[in-house]
């Protein structure tokens, strides 16, 4: 079987192509490429990744607040320290890239949430579970991130997308990264 958008041999279980990211399935029609040639779902994909990334800058402050919990500090105060931190680290909204804007991070309990705006994507292809499938291995590789998530303390990503009502939410914990 092949990528009916790329062309790439991918087998039947496949649910997205390896070499261009495309959702596989019987029923699915080929996203029509935008004007710059570029795959939109690949760029969403790459977008969350470089989303990720720019927080791992973040996350090297982070290692304070990890110190913090060392001494016995409690968790509400771990995570207002971690966005406290984060926050001093960056101006809203912080472009990620093209598609994608940081435009808060707050402390809720038990978790460290980041509210995205995506812009100028097609989000007929997109999930929380696809997206949740994609940044997963960046979440669990960030020692720092690791860390808080080893400490009972979740990572959250809520997306909306600019004048469109789709949304989407991704919640990470401890055992998504055993």
């Amino acid at each position: 079987m092949n990528c009916k958008n790329c062309n790439n041999p991918i087998s039947v279980d496949t649910k997205f192509c390896e070499k261009c990211g495309q959702m596989v399935n019987s029923e699915t029609i080929p996203v029509n490429e935008q004007k710059t040639g570029k795959n939109p779902v690949l760029k969403i994909i790459i977008s969350v990744v470089v989303l990720i990334l720019a927080f791992g800058i973040g996350f090297y402050l982070i290692q304070g607040a990890l110190s913090l919990a060392k001494n016995n500090t409690n968790s509400e105060d771990l995570i207002s320290n971690t966005v406290k931190q984060v926050k001093a680290s960056i101006s809203f909204p912080f472009k990620v890239d093209d598609v994608t804007s940081l435009v808060d991070i707050t402390a809720e309990k038990n978790a460290v949430r980041y509210h995205n705006v995506l812009s100028g994507v097609d989000t007929n292809v997109l999930s929380n579970e696809s997206l949740k499938k994609y940044i997963l291995p960046v979440i669990c590789q960030n020692k720092d991130t690791k860390n808080l998530l080893d400490l009972g303390i979740n990572m959250e990503y809520s997306y909306t997308v600019k004048n469109m009502t789709n949304s989407y939410f991704i919640t990470f914990s401890k055992v998504d990264c055993l």
